[in-house]
Formats: structure tokens, sequence, C-alpha cells
């Protein structure tokens, strides 16, 4: 099962980046492995629609350009950054970053600007590699380095990405009429609902308070 998780969280990852014919192009060549991971996995989702509006959306691109900056960057109506969530609470947002990047650093990675390390975009990819590295280390019968990647994909949903990703959607679904941004926020609800069973601990983000970030822009992308 893990091939398809991998493929679905890097699915994902493509699909929330800044929106492009290039994009959407790459999006409709791994429809059919992405229906495939997702009857693997046990998620029911219409992806047969997706693949109409990724279609319809190819004309007119700039529409959903325009969408994505008003949702995840200037009206900031969905934040795509974890971090946007504790704004708040500066210190609590400087130690949520710090810790993200620690996860990076431990798997010798490094998210460069103008990529934010909380953005939903790398947290999405990260997720990916850390299954590609623990099946890479299973297949060469490293114990320890498949259990070090397993950990790691585990405390990072609890601590990060489990967090906040329903209040995302949420937020998501609730400010937009872009068919194209609803669809993938469902599928993003329903694979990390399917990837948070058997993990304990995590504490969902339940409030957003958009006026604290009035005059904050946000960049995501991977």
């Amino acid at each position: 099962m893990s091939v398809y998780k991998a493929y679905v969280y890097s699915f994902l990852s493509v699909a929330f980046s800044y929106p492009s014919e290039e994009v959407l192009d790459e999006l409709w060549g791994g429809l059919d492995d992405l229906s495939l991971s997702l009857k693997e996995l046990g998620i029911e989702f219409d992806v047969e629609a997706l693949r109409r509006v990724i279609e319809e959306s190819k004309r007119r691109v700039l529409d959903l350009k325009g969408e994505w900056t008003s949702l995840f960057s200037t009206s900031l109506k969905a934040p795509a950054n974890e971090s946007a969530y504790e704004m708040d609470k500066a210190a609590r947002r400087a130690w949520e970053l710090a810790d993200i990047e620690g996860f990076y650093k431990a798997f010798g990675l490094d998210v460069k600007p103008p990529v934010e390390p909380d953005s939903l975009v790398a947290e999405l990819e990260f997720m990916a590699y850390l299954i590609k590295k623990e099946m890479y280390a299973e297949e060469r019968g490293m114990e320890e380095e498949a259990r070090i990647a397993k950990e790691a994909y585990t405390n990072f949903f609890r601590d990060h990405l489990g967090r906040w990703y329903r209040i995302f959607t949420d937020l998501v679904k609730e400010n937009t009429e872009e068919e194209y941004y609803k669809l993938i926020a469902t599928l993003l609800r329903l694979f990390l609902d399917n990837q948070r069973e058997g993990i304990e601990g995590i504490k969902d983000i339940e409030e957003y308070r958009k006026e604290v970030l009035e005059g904050s822009t946000w960049k995501c992308g991977f």
C-alpha cells in the first residue's frame, strides 16, 4: 500500500501548487494512477469528475490562478501554510516553523525561498518522501533506517499536517465557487482522514482568526 499512499501525497502536492498549463497536464496524465491508488486504499472519490474539471480548467488557467491567489495568498481566505493558524501566538509560530525545518534537515532536505517550509505543498511532498524512504530502506534490509522514516512519518502527521488539514479544507470549500479547488480539497480531506487512522494524539486546530493576518502574504510551492 505504501506506493499508493506516496503517489496520492505527490499528486495532491502538485494539485495545490500554483496553477499552470504544465501543472494541469501533469495532473491529467496522473489520473489513472490516482484512480488505482484510491481504489487500493479503499477511498471513494469521483476521479472522473476531477478529470472533467481539469479538462475544462485547461481553457481558463488565468481564472484558476486568480482563485489560487485569492484563497491562499493575498486574501488569505484559506491560508495554505500551517503557521498561519498560529499567528496570534508569535512564539508558538516560531516554534512550529523551527520544528518543521528540523524534520527536513534530519533527512538532509532544505526548502528554499519562495517556498515556505510549512506550506501545504511542501508538507505533502515531505510525507511522500518519507514513505519512499521507508520503502527504499525496507527493500535493502536497512531496518533502522526504515524505522526512523516510519516514525518521522507518524510524528510529522501528528504534530503538523494532521493538525490543520481539516480546518484548511473546510475554509477552502466555504470560500470558493471554483469546482477544481472544491474537488481537490475534498480529495485531500478524504485521503488524510484515511491516513490519520491509527495515529493517536492529533489535536486539530479548530479556529482561524483571519483578522490577525491582514497585510500578510504567503507563498506555497515546492
